[in-house]
């Protein structure tokens, strides 16, 4: 890490919603006494904004934000040792990252820095990278097709050593993060791990060159695209449309798809962005002056949670950990101790929704869909007007009753203000007892249901 990464790193650390509780591997939630947490990170007080959004990069490491994409940071007033080329956002909310052409990597909100090349002498410049679906990674690709693999994203090959015939542009993964395709400028395909070959223009004579690609969600496919904006769509990728065959005032520079992959959107060098399918247009920079050329567009992801386990204790005294049981996923929460410690788990991705955004949350006992009487309670944090915190637990108060619960109206518990936003959700089981839990549920305009120890987003898409 570099100079310039190591300060980016530390001033891009914003305890925006969200950012702060994505991937703690061991919460201080693990030490609760008396069922009282010590949240992760603090709203800011202001509701999570909804509804999509993107970001577009410059090669100064500028970001524009549009729609409901919230600017995280950016390295546009530091000196950079190369240009910014590409970017990925993560798969939550809210963060993304930045590569520069020696690797040189740069994290912003909930984004994690992984490690990077910025200290290596690489053979050819680095063109792009690709996040992995669990957000705990990333690939850097090299013109030579040359691959660096950092945290959770595995090495599954590269054409470092082969003579292309013309250089590697882009890259993506694939949606479980087993494997990757790389991109060339003639449209040549390569593909690692599990990703599948579809077909490519390696072997067409095209008009311009290929700048990029994007992968369908469910890994059936992909797109390419020109820097004429002529689209070429392989396998289950479907067509929407291009601007091949309109007059462009800059080249296209790179495209991006949503979770459902019905269309997609290209931007060019002045950030002009061009929708197509049910992707909207939420603004562009065409027609500011930039300091530097655009060269990647990032879309917001859509709403997605994780319940963490909490940490077991040295002492044994409770273990709390996602387990296979036939078929399913439990979520198995044992106190053995007598002592203050809660065996429990944190619903990560929450803060910074409001209570009304957050809606009504519960969970499904092995036993059934109704409480049992060993059930764990909900415990929610949340900041108020007035800059206080507000805190409700929410229980199932007798066998039978029905364990959703909602926070405005108060129901299983204490009814908090609507408008007052999220710092943490735990699931708390302080008895000496077992619980098992199968589903978790946060429901609000999201729906999303928790089911393993994965993460899934609004659309029941598994994230990894």
């Amino acid at each position: 890490m570099n100079l310039g990464e190591a300060v980016v790193k530390n001033l891009s650390r914003p305890l925006r919603a969200a950012a702060a509780t994505l991937f703690v591997a061991s919460l201080a939630a693990a030490t609760l006494v008396a069922a009282t947490p010590t949240p992760v990170g603090a709203a800011t007080g202001a509701p999570y904004p909804t509804g999509p959004g993107y970001w577009l990069a410059a090669a100064d490491g500028g970001i524009f934000s549009f729609g409901g994409a919230v600017f995280e940071g950016s390295t546009g007033g530091i000196h950079l040792n190369k240009p910014v080329v590409g970017g990925a956002p993560t798969p939550f909310l809210e963060g993304y990252w930045l590569v520069a052409t020696d690797g040189g990597i740069f994290s912003f909100g909930s984004a994690g820095f992984f490690g990077s090349s910025g200290a290596i002498t690489l053979n050819k410049p680095v063109v792009g990278m690709a996040a992995h679906p669990s957000g705990l990674g990333y690939w850097l690709v090299a013109s030579d097709g040359g691959i660096f693999s950092y945290g959770a994203s595995k090495f599954k090959g590269s054409t470092g050593a082969i003579t292309l015939n013309k250089p590697i542009v882009g890259m993506a993964a694939t949606p479980d993060g087993g494997g990757y395709w790389l991109v060339a400028s003639d449209g040549g395909i390569f593909a690692f791990g599990n990703a599948s070959f579809k077909g490519s223009t390696g072997d067409k004579v095209l008009n311009k060159p290929i700048v990029g690609m994007a992968a369908t969600p469910d890994g059936g496919g992909y797109w390419l695209v020109a820097s004429d904006g002529g689209i070429f769509a392989f396998g289950d990728a479907t067509f929407f449309g291009s601007t091949g065959g309109i007059k462009l005032n800059k080249p296209i520079v790179g495209m991006s798809t949503d979770d459902k992959g019905d269309g997609y959107q290209l931007v060019a060098t002045d950030g002009g962005v061009f929708t197509f399918g049910n992707m909207a247009f939420l603004g562009s920079t065409g027609s500011m002056v930039l300091n530097q050329p655009i060269n990647s567009l990032m879309l917001r992801p859509v709403p997605a949670v994780k319940v963490d386990p909490y940490a077991p204790t040295a002492s044994g005294s409770q273990s709390s950990n996602w387990v296979t049981s036939g078929t399913t996923q439990q979520l198995t929460l044992t106190k053995t101790g007598a002592d203050s410690v809660a065996a429990g788990a944190r619903v990560l991705g929450v803060a910074g929704f409001t209570v009304a955004q957050l809606g009504k949350i519960g969970f499904t006992s092995v036993s059934g869909t109704t409480c049992d009487g060993t059930t764990p309670y909900f415990l929610l944090e949340a900041t108020n007007a007035a800059g206080g915190v507000d805190q409700g637990t929410y229980a199932c108060t007798a066998a039978g009753l029905a364990n959703t619960f909602d926070p405005v109206a108060g129901t299983g518990g204490k009814a908090l203000p609507s408008t007052d936003v999220v710092n943490s959700l735990d699931i708390v089981q302080p008895k000496v007892t077992t619980a098992s839990l199968t589903n978790i549920a946060i429901g609000g305009s999201f729906g999303v249901i928790v089911s393993s120890f994965r993460t899934y987003r609004s659309d029941g898409t598994t994230l990894g």
